[in-house]
């Protein structure tokens, strides 16, 4: 019986002690406030000193000298570079890279080109435009071919092999595989476009947010092309716009002995008073597709094809991707590929989209003619 009172003892005691530990004192759990400012919190312990709203900045301070208050020993945790610029002042801005004028970057998504790409080089060397200031980037996914490893060796002999005359400014390579594909026969179904669409939309933001550096101009080309002018970039250059493209076209067999080009971009148009009310009327969450016969959406736009042949730059509402020129600074705001749906839609028309609701320009040239292959 002693026993067992003795233990209830022990434990009502042990029972205090963690009590004592667990349960903070009215001090401690009360933030104690004037009506001006807090002055402390304590808790288990530790007290609290709250910073001044205005909090000053870490970094350092230069004073009127030219000079950094922060000592030697401070300075050790910077890079020489750093340290240079710290302690005198310098400014900031001859460490950045600076604009390089007039430069152009092509950027093109690559996916079972290794076909296409003896065509695709062969216009690049026929551009009348200084190979200084050209810089090339490709992103290949989810090829199956011998597309990268064509990509790679046009690249050895470009820059390592060629004569100098030949060398582009860069020549960047990049491999990003979504693990998405579609057979031929599934690519323009309507019910796989907004997947389809999306991942090339992520294709090219992964493309240019890796690619980009100095350049003022960015051309988005696709890899399957029939034909350009040699002197496209400085034609399309000379308009001075935002956005800018050109009218694609695509030689197709009319019958069996005919064969006639016509629109290949359909990704390129204008909206219209009719295209207009019929956006009033869908759902927010429509999805809009041109040039697939099994959309549920006529959507009754205007076409590169639809302007009269006197019409030499319109303003353009979508465009497509298959040669498309676009000043730097667009991309550099944050105008993008859109991933989901922006006004009804995504990639390059919902870039086109983006572009003009954050006030820039997006124009074709409806009688300045590039032709696709025919696949």
């Amino acid at each position: 019986m002693i026993a067992l009172v003795l233990t209830c003892i022990l434990a009502a005691l042990l029972s205090l002690r963690y009590l004592s530990y667990s349960l903070p004192s009215v001090k401690e759990e009360i933030m104690i406030e004037t009506e001006t400012e807090t002055k402390y919190i304590e808790a288990l312990g530790f007290e609290y000193q709250p910073q001044p709203k205005d909090k000053q900045s870490e970094l350092p301070k230069l004073i009127s000298n030219g000079k950094s208050s922060w000592n030697n020993t401070e300075l050790d945790l910077f890079s020489d570079e750093s340290r240079k610029i710290l302690k005198t002042g310098e400014d900031l801005a001859p460490q950045t890279l600076d604009p390089d004028s007039d430069s152009l970057l092509i950027l093109t998504p690559l996916k079972n080109s290794a076909k296409h790409l003896a065509k695709y080089f062969k216009l690049i060397d026929k551009l009348k435009y200084p190979r200084h200031k050209i810089s090339l980037a490709f992103l290949v996914s989810d090829s199956t071919d011998n597309t990268l490893q064509l990509v790679v060796e046009a690249k050895k002999k470009y820059q390592e092999q060629g004569p100098k005359e030949l060398q582009f400014k860069r020549f960047e390579v990049y491999r990003q595989d979504f693990f998405y594909t579609l057979s031929r026969k599934e690519r323009h179904l309507y019910k796989n476009q907004f997947d389809r669409r999306t991942l090339m939309a992520r294709a090219r933001n992964y493309l240019w947010t890796r690619a980009l550096e100095n350049e003022q101009w960015v051309l988005w080309i696709d890899g399957d092309l029939e034909y350009y002018p040699p002197n496209i970039v400085n034609d399309m250059m000379a308009y001075d716009k935002d956005v800018l493209v050109p009218n694609c076209l695509v030689n197709r067999r009319i019958h069996r002995f005919k064969w006639e080009y016509g629109i290949y971009d359909f990704n390129s148009w204008q909206e219209t008073p009719e295209s207009i009310e019929m956006l009033k009327m869908i759902k927010d969450e429509a999805f809009l597709i041109e040039g697939d016969g099994d959309s549920p959406f006529r959507t009754k736009r205007k076409y590169m094809n639809g302007f009269d042949k006197s019409e030499t730059i319109v303003p353009l509402d979508g465009v497509g991707g298959t040669f498309t020129l676009v000043k730097s600074h667009v991309h550099r705001s944050g105008i993008g590929f859109p991933v989901w749906l922006f006004q009804h839609q995504v990639e390059t028309e919902g870039f086109a989209k983006l572009a003009k609701a954050n006030g820039f320009g997006v124009f074709g040239l409806p009688n300045y003619n590039i032709h696709h292959i025919y696949n």
